[in-house]
């Protein structure tokens, strides 16, 4: 089983990036990680390359000035809010025929279904956005969190569980490529560095599942 802080650190981070994924950062939200972001929770000697370079990406950012506005286009750019994509946020388009709400789409909505969760935009929008998956790990590794805490030990480990059987079956398959494309694509330093810090994440969750085996 993983260590309590660990699961905490992961949860946080997955949390966080799952968020910013799905829409821009407000100006208050800007301030907000601009005074927090050198306490990223994967932050530390042993993280990720990527994770390093996603801080000094958002260090650039914050240094710069990037404003919301800046940050909503390039995101809206990326993911094709408004107009074509850059780079599709969605894994059917990158698994599959190339379209959206595709077999992979409805497998990650049984997934979601496990945590009884569900998209926002159910029918309207694809389930399997990167922003929604990196919610559902999140939300996997808070509820095993959750039952540490109340010693069900055998409930964590299932919750454990469903987060590596995702990781493994759906983000490992297509986030990574997914991701790099859209660091490279995005304009913004704020959105390198949160597509970098995001790699980041996905390498010290599997390293963690590894060693929770």
């Amino acid at each position: 089983m993983l260590h309590d802080d660990r699961l905490e650190a992961l949860a946080a981070a997955f949390l966080t990036l799952g968020r910013l994924h799905l829409d821009s950062p407000d100006s208050a939200t800007l301030t907000q990680l601009a005074g927090m972001y050198l306490e990223w929770p994967l932050a530390g000697p042993d993280a990720s390359a990527h994770t390093a370079q996603g801080l000094d990406y958002w260090s650039a950012s914050f240094g710069a000035g990037e404003d919301a506005q800046a940050l909503r286009k390039d995101l809206n750019d990326l993911y094709g809010r408004t107009a074509a994509a850059k780079v599709a946020p969605f894994e059917s388009v990158h698994r599959g025929e190339g379209l959206v709400f595709d077999e992979e789409t409805l497998q990650v909505r049984a997934e979601y279904r496990q945590l009884g969760l569900q998209a926002p935009r159910l029918h309207k929008e694809p389930d399997d956005h990167i922003g929604l998956e990196f919610n559902f790990v999140a939300q996997g590794l808070v509820r095993a969190l959750e039952a540490l805490d109340g010693s069900s030990f055998v409930d964590a480990d299932r919750y454990v569980g469903l987060v590596r059987r995702f990781y493994t079956e759906h983000l490992a398959l297509w986030a990574p490529q997914m991701l790099a494309s859209a660091r490279d694509a995005a304009s913004s330093d704020f959105y390198r560095g949160l597509t970098a810090l995001s790699l980041g994440a996905l390498e010290e969750l599997a390293s963690a599942l590894e060693s929770a085996n």
